[in-house]
């Protein structure tokens, strides 16, 4: 077995070589057949995941100047803007590689709210990848679904290195953008995802999306950025983590549009998908789970818990350059992970947050991140004078186990009360529950409580509770999301109050069918003066 693979593994390492110019039109589709016969060993054409919650994630095509009636309640008075979501899609159905429900390239959906009406658009981002494919007419990039087994570990160290340069694709141009949604401090609007630049669209007064390209920062950003940078809108900085796979990890400040600062940083291989600031403070958090290539041969989560490795954060000042010195880190004395945070702030120099954490479960072996509970809320202490870090239990943070957490987003680096996040369903091994939200909950951050819940109807499947701001107040406002009906097979979007945390929603709006909305990723929303100052940014 092992001539075999050390064979194939040549052989893939061959057909990837530079080849002369006036030969690389042939490249791609020799490499693409040979990978296609492997694929038949990797994939039986069956995906799963896709039949699952009723065919909540089948994908669908774009769309535009959708009409969305009012089912039950009515659109507030005097409110207006627009609410955007990305989520993964498949564009080759049937697929030819093995696909996880995180692959796809982005889609966004707008829900455009104006003088007492929603207008519904979705539309593909029209990254590089998704133009190579589409030009191409085959899958070509790597999938995450394709790193399981020894054909994927296979593919990790020969093709996927190689396949964005012979594509005539910048590695940092290959991205998705399926991850997460943003608008900069400067007004413009990005796509992320782990492995690339962020790409750039923009939206029409009516709601519309076009694509733009990914955002070099005038030729100063020469790094990935993750799905979760911070916007400071207080003082229009941005700050961010990222990594190169096996390589390197790092955090960076974007000011003015430009990269003003970028450092490495003593990181290893872990999931690291999220970070946080306060007022004075960066913070990256290095979580429990590891990558570990034997993993992947083995045909096992890509993302393993390793209870030996403690949880740690790394602390910088905000009045100070990001360098690899400035930074200070702590180490808790448990091993524990945090994909999202709901909200961080500092006390002189303690650091708080607001976080659904999961420590070790042995039996939990599927998933994305296995080895693992679920997310329950904590607050975690970091107190610099003492280098310690402490842990405290929130009322009413262990019932559920809850993510995808959301704050005003202009309360970002400075002070706020209020938390939501959505409760998700049962565990799975593909990780579907991470987007089955059956309810929202509401945190008290003052009184460390939990003073919400609202639980969805019967048959109601939503997302990331995305806070829409209705006045000055921290709960002055809505939840939006969109709802898929189990049983009618139908969409809606909805606003539930966020301050009253009634159960009945202000308004649903039923997305005709046969069109529906696939669940998906992460959010964001746009007041009409946020709206306008993009549109002027990009008309620039």
């Amino acid at each position: 077995m092992g001539v075999f693979v050390a064979g194939l593994a040549g052989l893939m390492g061959l057909l990837t070589q530079p080849w002369p110019a006036s030969l690389r039109v042939v490249q791609m589709p020799l490499v693409w057949a040979f990978e296609d016969l492997l694929d038949k060993f990797q994939f039986d054409g069956h995906i799963e995941w896709m039949s699952q919650l009723e065919g909540a994630f089948m994908p669908v095509e774009s769309s535009h100047d959708v009409k969305l009636t009012a089912v039950r309640g009515q659109l507030p008075g005097n409110f207006s803007g627009l609410y955007l979501r990305v989520g993964p899609m498949i564009t080759k159905i049937p697929a030819s590689k093995r696909t996880h429900v995180f692959d796809g390239d982005g889609m966004v959906y707008s829900v455009r709210i104006q003088d007492g009406e929603a207008t519904m658009h979705n539309s593909y981002l029209e990254t590089p990848r998704y133009k190579v494919e589409k030009q191409f007419g085959h899958e070509w990039f790597m999938r995450v679904g394709e790193l399981h087994g020894w054909l994927g570990m296979l593919k990790l160290f020969t093709t996927m290195p190689k396949k964005s340069e012979m594509a005539g694709v910048d590695k940092l141009d290959a991205g998705t953008g399926n991850t997460a949604v943003g608008i900069t401090p400067e007004g413009k609007m990005w796509a992320l995802n782990e492995v690339g630049r962020p790409f750039q669209f923009s939206v029409q007064p009516d709601g519309s999306i076009e694509s733009l390209g990914m955002d070099y920062m005038h030729g100063t950003l020469r790094s990935a950025v993750s799905a979760h940078p911070k916007y400071d809108y207080r003082t229009g900085e941005t700050f961010y983590h990222g990594k190169d796979l096996m390589k390197r990890f790092y955090a960076g400040r974007i000011k003015d549009g430009r990269v003003v600062e970028e450092a490495d940083l003593p990181v290893g291989i872990g999931f690291q998908h999220d970070m946080f600031i306060t007022t004075d403070y960066v913070i990256i958090i290095d979580g429990s789970s590891r990558f570990h290539p034997e993993s992947v041969a083995k045909g096992q989560p890509l993302w393993q818990f390793d209870a030996q490795h403690m949880l740690r954060f790394g602390v910088a000042p905000r009045n100070k350059p990001i360098t690899t010195e400035s930074f200070t880190w702590l180490e808790a004395p448990y091993a524990a992970e945090i994909v999202h945070t709901c909200f961080g702030w500092n006390e002189g120099s303690t650091i708080k947050v607001l976080t659904p954490m999961a420590v070790h479960d042995a039996s939990q072996t599927g998933g994305v991140l296995a080895g693992m509970t679920g997310f329950h809320v904590k607050v975690v202490s970091l107190d610099l004078a003492t280098a310690k870090v402490t842990i405290d239990d929130v009322e009413g943070g262990d019932e559920f186990s809850t993510e995808f957490c959301r704050v005003r987003d202009d309360r970002v680096g400075q002070r706020t009360r209020y938390a939501f996040s959505g409760v998700q369903g049962s565990r799975d091994d593909e990780g579907i529950a991470g987007f089955n939200f059956t309810a929202v909950l509401k945190w008290d951050i003052h009184t460390r409580k939990r003073v919400g819940h609202i639980p969805f109807p019967l048959g109601r499947v939503g997302g990331e509770p995305i806070f829409i701001p209705h006045g000055s107040g921290d709960d002055d406002g809505y939840l939006g999301m969109f709802w898929w009906d189990l049983m009618t097979k139908t969409s809606s979007f909805v606003l539930l109050d966020a301050k009253t945390f009634a159960r009945e929603p202000v308004v649903e709006l039923l997305v005709p069918s046969p069109l529906r909305v696939p669940l998906g990723f992460h959010g964001w929303w746009l007041s009409e003066a946020e709206l306008q100052k993009h549109q002027a940014v990009t008309l620039e």
